[in-house]
């Protein structure tokens, strides 16, 4: 019973379900919390590890590009021999060097042929351009099979070009001669990494002289 002019109690109702609207759920703050949480010491840990592996390997990319190019150089200059790639002797054909006495001859009175002998790019036409200015008579300027490396040049003739090389000889310091089987007096200059410069035109010796030819000298048996 109630109380004598008071109204009956209201029923209770379940309290509205504030995340549907219409019958359609709403997202809220929470749900997207849950399904996207905010990123923990682990993850920032693993995302710090990508990052210096991802560096590690370009710094490792840079030092192997840069040791490549510091080893090409070296391979053109001939500081470094990679084994295969061992610089190929130049057959000249007979052997043995020349041992007459020479005078020496005009710079016009034959043709010299020069060639490169390394990987170095315009050193054939570098040379070539020196001896022209001194009234040679240049005839092809090519390349050829590699040279030893460190090599000045190596002249090559036949008999009737060895006065040539003679006179080559004494404007390009360090080079050896080779003979070989040819009829004319044309004379062809192998060019190497050691090619530097020729001697000054006012210091060339024109005094007759012998051919020189270290390739060809053997070497002492040890202990002789």
């Amino acid at each position: 019973m109630t109380e004598t002019g008071g109204q009956p109690p209201r029923p209770k109702r379940k309290p509205k379900d504030i995340l549907r609207f219409r019958g359609d759920r709403i997202i809220t703050e929470d749900d997207l919390d849950r399904t996207f949480p905010e990123d923990d010491e682990e993850s920032q840990y693993g995302d710090r590890r990508r990052h210096i592996f991802h560096g590690a390997v370009l710094v490792f990319l840079v030092a192997l590009l840069v040791a490549a190019v510091l080893a090409a150089l070296a391979v053109m200059r001939g500081d470094l021999v990679i084994p295969g790639w061992e610089a190929r002797q130049v057959d000249a054909g007979p052997k043995g060097c020349p041992t007459g006495i020479y005078d020496y001859p005009d710079n016009k009175s034959f043709t010299l042929n020069v060639y490169n002998g390394t990987r170095l790019e315009g050193l054939a036409g570098q040379a070539a351009e020196a001896f022209k200015d001194r009234g040679y008579k240049i005839g092809k300027v090519e390349s050829v099979d590699l040279i030893r490396p460190g090599t000045v040049a190596i002249i090559v003739s036949g008999p009737a070009g060895e006065a040539a090389a003679f006179n080559l000889q004494r404007n390009l310091k360090g080079t050896s001669y080779k003979p070989d089987t040819r009829g004319d007096n044309s004379v062809d200059l192998l060019v190497g990494t050691g090619f530097k410069e020729l001697v000054p035109e006012e210091l060339v010796d024109q005094t007759p002289g012998s051919i020189s030819c270290p390739l060809l000298t053997p070497k002492p048996a040890a202990g002789g």
